[in-house]
């Protein structure tokens, strides 16, 4: 990477760190993207509502649950579920106890469907990342930026990383 004045010299890592991660995930979000769509027939954020309902299990999520979880999508995140759901991979259903609680829970399609995208998936992800990286370098990259995806306080994080 080129220098940038902007930011003095001890500081500029940070910011070169950032930029790895954010050019880093845009490529890669965008081969899975592309690959997802032509392989599975949905694109990444169906994946992600699919990936959420399934890790919740068979009781599903509420909508306001799958919108604090989703990665890629929080506004229009219903017009999403009712494409999702038109396609025939989720349902909506009531809660008990809850005349206006609605549920999204994954069908049988749906669960097939993501269990055989999740597979290639990680095929995808492993050949556009994992391939690019050495072990140690994938060892560093998990351990620092381990409180990210595990919601930890990140003081928490560098005093017991996992």
């Amino acid at each position: 990477m080129q220098p940038n004045d902007d930011f003095p010299a001890a500081d500029r890592t940070w910011f070169d760190s950032w930029r790895g991660v954010l050019f880093a995930s845009a490529r890669v979000l965008r081969i899975a993207d592309l690959d997802m769509v032509e392989h599975d027939g949905f694109p990444l954020t169906w994946f992600d509502v699919l990936s959420r309902l399934a890790d919740a299990g068979p009781a599903g999520l509420r909508m306001q649950e799958l919108e604090e979880l989703a990665l890629f999508t929080r506004g229009g995140l219903t017009r999403l579920v009712d494409r999702i759901e038109a396609a025939g991979l989720v349902q909506r259903a009531p809660v008990p106890g809850d005349r206006r609680g609605v549920r999204v829970v994954l069908t049988t399609d749906g669960r097939q469907r993501y269990a055989a995208a999740l597979a290639r998936h990680g095929e995808v992800i492993e050949l556009a990342f994992g391939q690019r990286l050495t072990p140690a370098q994938h060892r560093a990259i998990a351990e620092a930026l381990w409180s990210w995806w595990h919601e930890a306080d990140p003081v928490d994080a560098a005093q017991d990383p996992g």
